[in-house]
C-alpha cells in the first residue's frame, strides 16, 4: 500500500510537467548524470560510452548513479568524477534525490536503471535534459528529451547508448567494454595463479537458473579438457553463491589440476582473477562481460540471452557465443525452475570451442 501511494503521488506531481526539447547547448552544461545502476554487465556495456563522453567534454563533470552490490568495480574509472549508489526501487528514493539535487545536474542519460523510478528520479533532482533509448513504452516518457523511440531487437546493447550520445552531437562508435584495475585487486589472486599453466576457468553461476549450464556439463567438460592436455589447469570462479555447485563438481573430480575459488575473492579481486586467466568459460552472465573487459578470451554458452545483444563484440579479442533456440513458449526467463533449453549445449561442442580459443593463445 505504501509503495502504491509513493507511485500515485510521484505520477500526481509529475502530470504535466515538461522539459526543454531545445537543442541541448552543451557549453551551459557542467554536469551529467549517468544512470546505470543495475547488474554488472549493465554498467560495463555503458563504459564506452561513458569514455566518448570525456573524450568529446572532457571539462564535464561525470556523475554516475550505480548499484551498491558493484560499484566498487567501477570506482578506478578515471572518466567517472563521482558515485553515487542507488539500489533501484522505492527504497532510499527520496534521500538519492537529495543526494543528486546537490549536485546541480544539467543532463541525464538513463543508460539502464528500472522504472518507474529512473525517470521521475532524474527529473527530481533538477535535471534539465533527460535522453532514455528506448523509451516508447515510459510513462514518463514526456519527460524525455528524444523522441519515443521503441527498442530494436537484435541491437547490441552498446549501441543503444551510443544513440544516446548522439543527441550531444558525438556519433563516433567505440565498444570497448573497460575496466580500471589496480594493483591491489591482484594481490591475492597472484598468489594462487602459477603462470607456468594454461588456467581455463569455469564459471558456474549466472544471474538466473535459465542461464545455467548443467552440474554434468561442466564436470564432462572438465574431464575432456583433461584428458586433453594434462597440463591446463581448471578454476573454478563464481561468488559465494556458487560454492554449493562448485563443491559438488570438485567432489566428483576430484583432481589437484582443479583449483575451487568460488566465493573466495571480492568482487574486484574476482575480476584481477577473470584478468589473469587465459580463457573464461561462462553462461551469459557478469562475469562474460568482465572478461570482455579484461580482454580475457571467452567461450559464452547461452539460451535466454541473445549473443547479437550481449556478446563481446572486441575485434581484438576471441570471443565464441554458442547460442541455441529457446525451447519453452514463452520463456520464463528468470523465472524457469528447470532450465532444459540448456541441455541443448552439449559439452562436446563447449569443448572444441575452448580447444580453438587455446590453439590461438
Amino acid at each position: 500500500m505504501k509503495i502504491d501511494l509513493i507511485r500515485s503521488l510521484i505520477r500526481w506531481h509529475l502530470k504535466g510537467k515538461t522539459l526543454s526539447k531545445d537543442k541541448i547547448n552543451m557549453d551551459n552544461v557542467d554536469n551529467i548524470l549517468i544512470m546505470t545502476n543495475t547488474a554488472i554487465g549493465d554498467t560495463l556495456f555503458a563504459t564506452p560510452a561513458i569514455q566518448l563522453i570525456k573524450d568529446f567534454y572532457p571539462d564535464k563533470r561525470i556523475i554516475a548513479l550505480l548499484n551498491p552490490r558493484n560499484f566498487k568495480l567501477f570506482s578506478t574509472n578515471p572518466n567517472i568524477d563521482e558515485i553515487i549508489t542507488y539500489r533501484g526501487r522505492w527504497s532510499y528514493f527520496v534521500q538519492t534525490i537529495f543526494k543528486l539535487n546537490s549536485k546541480n545536474i544539467d543532463l541525464t542519460f538513463i543508460f539502464h536503471s528500472n522504472e518507474p523510478q529512473a525517470t521521475p528520479l532524474a527529473f527530481l533532482s533538477g535535471s534539465k535534459y533527460i535522453i532514455k533509448i528506448p523509451n516508447d513504452k515510459n510513462e514518463f516518457n514526456f519527460l524525455h528529451y528524444n523522441p519515443p523511440t521503441a527498442r530494436k531487437f537484435n541491437e547490441h546493447y552498446i549501441d543503444r547508448r551510443l544513440k544516446q550520445l548522439e543527441f550531444i552531437g558525438i556519433k563516433e562508435k567505440f565498444y570497448n567494454m573497460q575496466l580500471f584495475p589496480v594493483k591491489d585487486w591482484y594481490s591475492e589472486v597472484d598468489k594462487i595463479i602459477n603462470k607456468q599453466f594454461v588456467h581455463i576457468g569455469f564459471q558456474i553461476g549466472a544471474s538466473s537458473k535459465s542461464r545455467m549450464w548443467l552440474v554434468d556439463s561442466w564436470i564432462e567438460l572438465a574431464n575432456k579438457i583433461f584428458n586433453y592436455d594434462d597440463s591446463v589447469r581448471i578454476v573454478l570462479t563464481g561468488s559465494k553463491d556458487d560454492k554449493k555447485l562448485a563443491n559438488e563438481i570438485q567432489h566428483s573430480i576430484q583432481s589437484h589440476k582443479l583449483l575451487n575459488l568460488a566465493g573466495s575473492f571480492d568482487l574486484c579481486s574476482a575480476a584481477a582473477l577473470i584478468d589473469r586467466l587465459d580463457v573464461l568459460v561462462t553462461p551469459d552472465t557478469g562475469p562474460l562481460h568482465i572478461a570482455a573487459a579484461m580482454k580475457t578470451p571467452t567461450v559464452a554458452i547461452s539460451v535466454a540471452g541473445n549473443a547479437t545483444e550481449s556478446n563481446p563484440i572486441n575485434p581484438e579479442i576471441a570471443h565464441i557465443f554458442i547460442q541455441k533456440p529457446i525451447t519453452c513458449n514463452p520463456c520464463l526467463n528468470i523465472r524457469c525452475k528447470n532450465q532444459v533449453c540448456m541441455e541443448q549445449i552439449s559439452a562436446d561442442e563447449v569443448f572444441e570451442a575452448t580447444i580453438k580459443i587455446m590453439k590461438e593463445l
